[in-house]
């Protein structure tokens, strides 16, 4: 029990009890009274004494009734909640949080989370619907699931068979937690209750939160007028596990049949030792024992990046790589690749070209190294095209991948600060940018370097003392390494950085998205025949998608990781690869608060969702005075 006023009580259970004693002190009875015998003067000369003040208080049966009756105001007064399972007509909507996180299993019994928060829920629905004297079952309870969307499981009903079949057929998600479509839900809900009415015709009902508290998206966030919270902590607060952050495959820009594997891995708490496999098509190509690095003070958790490869590939394949591990998810232990046919490097160039870049682009050893004689003779189709920015002006560069050399086009988000050129050193790199992996500037003089300002979203890639030398931007339908100044105004031609440089901008480049890699909670969608209909099939899905008259279908969101493969009629089946790799989601350590703006809601508290029992005790106040008057009068 806890008090919302607690000081109005003791200030008037203060003010009203010492006059009462002292009325009681003070009480005076000055009837005169007849009696036949002096026998009687005795009790007369008691009354009397009695009746003098500051006498010894002598024990009545109406003054502790008095005192019961002042103590159960002011109790009333600082207004007593208790945690109760519910009221009359009261309304409970309970969220239940079936995220990847909640297939952690943390606990000494091995079951999962999710299936401790359905015990919950099922402990909930036993309170709320079981009866009682004092709390009544006659309200109403709403079940909602959520991770990245939210999903009625049950609406507002009092029948607790309902309730606990809902609950039981709840199942886990890899999705990532987003609990503000759920809230917004659980409100509309709350407020409107006939879907008959557009008109709201309930107030907030209570909320209940079974969850591991790991939901960004309520931080900025706040409760209602009248909103009631309450949170139910499932899940350890230090776990010890390994997940995937990152997962891609590189093929070499001289040679793309030889294939690397980057992987980026997250240890949380004492994670154990283990071992890390390769599989390409389900044979074993590489392995590797790891071992958790130290954690920075200052962080939660520590990262590990690997490269394994390279090796030779072909063609396309099926790439799976897992983590030998007994750790507290054993759901976020592997992560699968779709890797396409090597792709031969087509260089396309725009004339004039120097020899000194032409001989750069060709150590490259394309498949073909292409030059037009003007922008007009662009031709698509080709990894990507180098541009002299002379040869630009004020053109829009077309869709497509572009290396521009001597300035930047306009569409990038770039501009020049001022029209004047200056002798400029390189200041700072992007060193963890793809284009700029080993790239040595250590000695790059440029002439004559222009002043470039990028805007948000725009990488720089090279700083000189005033501004951006070289950048990397990806607006819509394109990828482009725009370099400041003419390279052959600087001495970089002659520095073996500069060959580096062209490699690593070949390859970002001509790089192939990772077009078949969802996370979960992503869209699935496809082009095909019209009219016709493919067969997906996934972990525990098998469904028809349709293409419209366009030829345009798609599927989502995608609930659960795993490999996906889609099968067109007269046509090759496709793979699809859904990986777990959002760190947020993948850290399982359970928060003791659930945390909202400006508000952070412990584990099973929430003083808005206590039972007040004021109106108990006025009715026992009112029983107490019934009491003292049949006394009074029985005397």
């Amino acid at each position: 029990m806890n008090f919302l006023s607690p000081i109005a009580g003791l200030l008037l259970a203060a003010a009203v009890l010492p006059p009462l004693l002292l009325l009681w002190f003070l009480k005076l009875r000055r009837a005169r009274t007849p009696v036949s015998s002096q026998r009687l003067w005795r009790e007369a000369i008691e009354d009397m004494r009695a009746n003098a003040p500051f006498q010894r208080l002598r024990w009545r049966w109406l003054l502790v009734l008095q005192i019961v009756i002042l103590l159960l105001i002011a109790l009333a007064i600082a207004r007593p909640r208790v945690q109760g399972a519910g009221g009359s007509g009261q309304r409970t909507i309970l969220l239940i949080d079936t995220s990847g996180s909640m297939r952690a299993v943390d606990t000494s019994d091995g079951r999962t989370r999710l299936e401790h928060a359905k015990d919950i829920a099922l402990a909930r629905i036993d309170a709320l619907h079981g009866g009682g004297a004092l709390f009544s079952a006659s309200g109403e309870t709403m079940v909602l699931s959520f991770s990245g969307d939210a999903v009625v499981d049950c609406r507002f009903t009092s029948s607790a068979a309902e309730l606990r079949r809902s609950i039981e057929k709840i199942t886990p998600t890899d999705q990532s937690t987003r609990a503000v479509p759920a809230l917004r839900l659980a409100r509309a809900y709350a407020t409107n209750t006939d879907p008959e009415s557009p008109w709201p015709v309930g107030g907030p009902a209570v909320i209940e939160c079974i969850s591991d508290g790991r939901i960004p998206d309520l931080a900025d966030r706040f409760l209602e007028a009248g909103e009631s919270l309450v949170y139910h902590r499932v899940g350890s607060s230090d776990p010890e596990n390994w997940s995937f952050s990152v997962c891609a495959a590189d093929r070499d820009v001289r040679d793309p049949r030889q294939v690397r594997v980057l992987i980026g891995l997250v240890a949380e708490g004492a994670a154990p030792d283990g071992e890390l496999v390769l599989r390409v098509d389900g044979a074993v190509v590489a392995s590797r024992a790891i071992a958790a690095p130290d954690v920075a003070d200052d962080d939660s958790f520590a990262r590990l990046d690997l490269v394994l490869g390279p090796f030779t590939l072909d063609a396309g394949a099926k790439v799976e790589v897992e983590l030998l591990i007994s750790d507290a998810n054993p759901a976020d232990n592997v992560v699968w690749l779709e890797l396409p046919p090597p792709n031969p490097l087509r260089v396309q160039a725009i004339a004039p070209v120097p020899d000194l870049i032409r001989f750069g682009l060709d150590s490259l050893d394309p498949a073909s190294f292409d030059v037009v004689d003007s922008p007009e003779a662009f031709q698509p189709g080709y990894d990507f095209t180098v541009w002299p920015a002379k040869s630009l002006g004020d053109t829009v560069l077309p869709e497509g991948r572009h290396l521009v050399l001597g300035g930047v086009p306009g569409g990038l988000g770039i501009r020049q600060v001022n029209d004047q050129s200056a002798p400029a050193v390189v200041m700072a790199t992007e060193a963890l940018h793809p284009v700029m992996r080993g790239v040595g500037v250590g000695r790059l003089e440029i002439l004559n370097a222009p002043t470039w300002k990028g805007s948000r979203g725009v990488t720089e890639l090279m700083s000189g003392p005033s501004g951006g030398l070289v950048f990397a931007a990806e607006p819509v339908g394109r990828r482009v390494v725009a370099v400041g100044f003419d390279p052959m105004e600087s001495n970089w031609p002659a520095l073996p950085g500069f060959v580096a440089f062209l490699a690593n901008t070949a390859s970002w480049l001509s790089e192939v998205p990772e077009a078949n890699a969802f996370e979960p909670g992503d869209v699935l969608r496809l082009q095909g025949t019209p009219g016709a209909k493919a067969m997906l099939s996934g972990p525990g899905l098998d469904v028809e998608i349709p293409f419209d008259l366009d030829g345009l279908g798609q599927f989502g969101p995608l609930r659960s990781v795993g490999r996906y493969v889609v099968q067109s009629p007269g046509q090759r089946g496709t793979g699809y690869a859904v990986n777990r790799t959002d760190i947020a989601e993948n850290l399982l350590g359970s928060s003791e608060v659930l945390q909202l703006r400006g508000t952070a809601i412990s584990d099973e508290v929430s003083g808005s969702a206590k039972k007040s029992i004021r109106a108990w005790i006025l009715l026992f106040v009112l029983a107490v005075l019934l009491g003292e008057w049949w006394l009074w009068r029985s005397r």
